[in-house]
């Protein structure tokens, strides 16, 4: 999940997320993620309710072939609810998922799915203190986007602080985005041609530190277009926009897409429906994720000035780890120096 230290929501799930005039709004400018379209990008947000579906983390997946949205969040237990408008929630009873979190569907084919996610192994000291235990990187398949079933195999041994989205690309191959800590926090890079097996890459998106929750979509010109949030440490999240040429590389609008005064926006996920780039995310205040809401906006990309100029509120490199127990605070968060696996790296107090 999107701050460094989170435990998974206590919630009830309830209905009903708001979403206003969605049905004749449309995705303004062109549908294509470059650095100038992401410039002038705005969205248009409407804040949950009381009766909007609690917890973090959603994952909506829309089926073109039934016009039906599926809304995955996490929470205990997971919220799992349909929409025909992606507006309107209904709770599915029954709904079976594993024991994870932080979910992404990928369709493989006609009613062929897999739902990648973390989940806690108990008897693993975690590598980086997100958690007491370490996050492990799983997967489950369904045929209905209701029932899962979770595979035996382990896809990675150790996801650092998770938050794992996998991107499908048109071409057939794989791109996994997650949050973990190196020697720098930040969102990590995976590549596959199966999404069975996976290659980590060196160094961090946009060489952000601050950055998490990864939210990716391939446009239909074959660019790529990411919403993220930061990690709030000393102040709220926001949300962020990015965009690629590859889906490697990655340009960082310096500005804000999203940050509510006192409101914290985290782990959005992003649907391209048509036009329309429809953006799901927690909305709660300060930081407390235990009451957060599931909120939604229309985002609109549209041509704009590209901001040349150096991020002020980014996070700042911690320079290497060289001395064991060395502590180093940076906007307000301390890391300590910590042998991992033979390494030294920095680690969140």
């Amino acid at each position: 999940m999107s701050r460094l230290a989170r435990s998974v929501l206590v919630a009830v799930a309830s209905s009903a997320l708001v979403f206003g005039g969605v049905a004749t709004a449309r995705a303004a400018g062109s549908l294509s993620a470059t650095p100038t379209t992401i410039a002038g990008a705005t969205i248009d947000v409407t804040a949950p309710t009381a009766s909007s579906p609690p917890g973090v983390s959603p994952d909506v997946y829309y089926d073109s072939a039934t016009g039906t949205y599926y809304l995955y969040t996490t929470n205990i237990p997971t919220g799992v609810y349909t929409s025909t408008d992606g507006t309107n929630w209904t709770s599915v009873a029954g709904a079976t998922m594993p024991q994870g979190f932080d979910w992404s569907v990928v369709k493989m084919g006609p009613s062929d799915y897999r739902l990648y996610y973390s989940s806690i192994n108990p008897n693993a000291a975690a590598t980086v203190s997100c958690s007491k235990q370490r996050k492990e990187f799983h997967y489950a398949t369904s045929s209905d986007l209701l029932h899962w079933t979770a595979q035996p195999q382990t896809l990675l041994d150790d996801i650092g602080c998770g938050v794992p989205h996998v991107l499908r690309k048109t071409d057939g191959t794989y791109l996994l985005y997650w949050n973990t800590i190196t020697e720098k926090h930040g969102i990590h890079i995976a590549t596959s041609s199966d999404g069975l097996t996976w290659t980590k890459r060196s160094g961090i998106i946009a060489d952000e530190p601050d950055l998490v929750d990864p939210a990716p979509l391939q446009m239909p010109d074959g660019t790529f277009l990411m919403v993220s949030s930061t990690m709030g440490a000393g102040t709220t999240q926001q949300l962020r926009i990015l965009s690629s040429a590859d889906g490697l590389t990655w340009s960082l609008r310096n500005t804000a897409l999203y940050a509510p005064a006192g409101i914290s926006v985290l782990d959005p996920s992003v649907e391209l429906i048509g036009e329309q780039l429809r953006v799901w995310f927690g909305y709660t205040q300060g930081n407390d994720h235990s009451a957060s809401r599931i909120a939604s906006g229309l985002l609109n990309l549209k041509a704009g000035t590209v901001d040349t100029a150096k991020p002020t509120t980014s996070g700042k490199t911690l320079g290497p780890c060289k001395k064991l127990g060395a502590k180093v605070t940076k906007k307000g968060v301390t890391a300590v120096c910590t042998k991992v696996k033979g390494k030294l790296v920095w680690v969140q107090a």
